[in-house]
C-alpha cells in the first residue's frame, strides 16, 4: 500500500509541478499583435534545426519558470529559422528564402542579425521593426535575464 501511495504522490506532484512553456507564434503573428500593443516589443529566437546549442536552450533556459514568466509578459516571443524556405512578410517587405550551397539562409535572419550569422541569437525588436537588443549564443537563465 506504500508504494502504491508514493507512486500516486509522485504523479501528482509531477502534473502540478509541469513545466510552462512560452507561446512562440510567428514574426507574421508577431507583427499583428504588436499592432495592437506597440509598446511591446518582440523577442525573436533566431535559431536552426542543426543548432545544438540552440536546441539546449529549448530544453533549458526556455523551460526555466522565471525566464517564461520574463518573456511571456515583457514580449511578444517569436521563434524564426533563419533556413526557412518560405517567403515572410514583414513591416511591407518580402523576405525570401537564399539557397547558398547544400544549406541556405532566409534574408530575414540575414538582415536582422546585420549578417552576423551565429546561432543561437536572440533579438528585441520595437514596434518599428528596429533590433534594439542582440545577444548571441547560448544563456542559461539568469544569463539571459539580466541580459534583457
Amino acid at each position: 500500500m506504500n508504494k502504491l501511495l508514493i507512486l500516486i504522490f509522485t504523479l501528482v506532484s509531477s502534473l502540478s509541478f509541469a513545466q510552462q512553456k512560452i507561446n512562440w507564434v510567428s514574426i507574421e503573428e508577431a507583427e499583428k499583435i504588436q499592432l495592437e500593443n506597440p509598446d511591446k516589443p518582440m523577442f525573436i529566437d533566431v535559431y536552426t534545426d542543426w543548432c545544438g546549442w540552440c536546441k539546449k536552450m529549448d530544453k533549458s533556459t526556455f523551460v526555466d519558470d522565471s525566464v517564461v514568466d520574463y518573456i511571456t509578459d515583457n514580449y511578444i516571443p517569436v521563434k524564426f529559422d533563419a533556413e526557412f524556405k518560405d517567403d515572410v512578410n514583414f513591416k511591407n517587405r518580402t523576405f525570401k528564402y537564399i539557397k547558398s550551397g547544400s544549406r541556405g539562409i532566409h534574408q530575414l535572419a540575414a538582415v536582422m542579425l546585420q549578417g552576423q550569422l551565429s546561432f543561437p541569437s536572440y533579438l528585441v525588436l520595437n514596434s518599428e521593426g528596429v533590433v534594439t537588443h542582440h545577444i548571441r549564443g547560448f544563456q542559461a537563465p539568469t544569463d539571459l535575464l539580466s541580459q534583457l
